[in-house]
């Protein structure tokens, strides 16, 4: 929705104006952040499926809104977010699912042509009309989705009852939580510290690594969800360090606790195929490890 306050025309010259920029783009950044978990709940909750991929798709899309906004606010000073504002997890059909969505589009489109309207540095504002261009774009599939779940008028258009989900042993969802959880902890983690530190190469690798703990966010969600769980919306806490060192010894120590707690996984489930998947997994997390080690002793020169 518009923001309530009338802004003057926003630079990004002078401090108080800068610390307003910073705001806005904070408060923009956490929607994001929401929209991609959001999004990301009901792709995993179809299941398999073009809507699902093309919901996926769209959350891929939040998470490069996101990425933008946080470079932005960490070149006009501020110290990027990685809180997130309230997930919608109303409705029970599939069409109240798409029309939540498109409701958040409606209000991703006002916020965004309000800030265009007030900001004046051309970069930024270039920025935020592209973002702006692709809510647009979301808003009319998510329509689209909407009408077309609402026509098919069937059991399809409904989330199955918990009594029908397939079963899933208690060592089994243990794991598969708890890997969520820390997946998504990871993923913020990196990416903060991917925004903060100055030095490029350790910039990048720490941007991949976030990518790759996406992937297994997903993954681990998936299945989750094909067993009829919700996956868990909140992670575990994540180290916010400003100082690189002590950023990537915070890296390094998040990845020799996952592998340790993966390897106690691995032992514990009973599904072959979780059991792959989390082997997997671990031997991610081992070249995370590595390579954090490697970038460590490079900064330490």
């Amino acid at each position: 929705m518009p923001t309530e306050r009338r802004w003057v025309t926003l630079t990004t010259k002078g401090a108080s104006q800068m610390n307003e920029l910073v705001k806005m783009l904070q408060k923009a950044a956490k929607d994001e952040h929401a929209a991609v978990i959001q999004y990301l709940r009901h792709a995993y909750m179809l299941g398999e499926g073009e809507e699902a991929c093309e919901i996926e798709a769209i959350a891929r899309d939040e998470m490069r809104h996101f990425w933008m906004l946080s470079r932005w606010i960490r070149k006009l000073g501020g110290t990027p977010t990685i809180e997130r504002n309230p997930v919608d997890l109303g409705g029970t059909a599939i069409s109240d699912w798409m029309h939540r969505d498109e409701e958040a589009e409606k209000r991703a489109i006002a916020l965004y042509r309000d800030y265009i309207a007030h900001i004046k540095d051309p970069a930024l504002k270039a920025d935020i009309e592209r973002i702006l261009a692709d809510e647009e774009n979301h808003r009319e599939i998510f329509a689209h989705l909407a009408g077309k779940f609402r026509r098919l008028q069937s059991a399809e258009g409904r989330v199955p009852p918990q009594s029908e989900a397939p079963s899933l042993l208690p060592a089994d969802r243990e794991a598969l939580e708890w890997g969520v959880r820390h997946e998504y902890t990871a993923l913020l983690q990196y990416l903060f510290h991917s925004f903060m530190v100055k030095d490029e190469e350790a910039s990048r690798q720490l941007e991949l690594q976030a990518i790759n703990e996406m992937q297994h966010f997903g993954w681990l969600a998936e299945e989750l969800a094909g067993k009829g769980r919700e996956m868990p919306l909140e992670p575990h806490p994540a180290d916010l360090s400003l100082e690189p060192s002590s950023m990537l010894r915070a890296d390094i120590k998040l990845e020799q606790d996952t592998i340790r707690k993966y390897e106690h996984f691995i032992q514990r489930v009973q599904d072959a195929k979780l059991k792959k998947l989390l082997t997997f997994i671990q031997n991610h997390e081992m070249y995370h490890e590595g390579l954090f080690k490697r970038l460590l002793s490079q900064l330490q020169g």
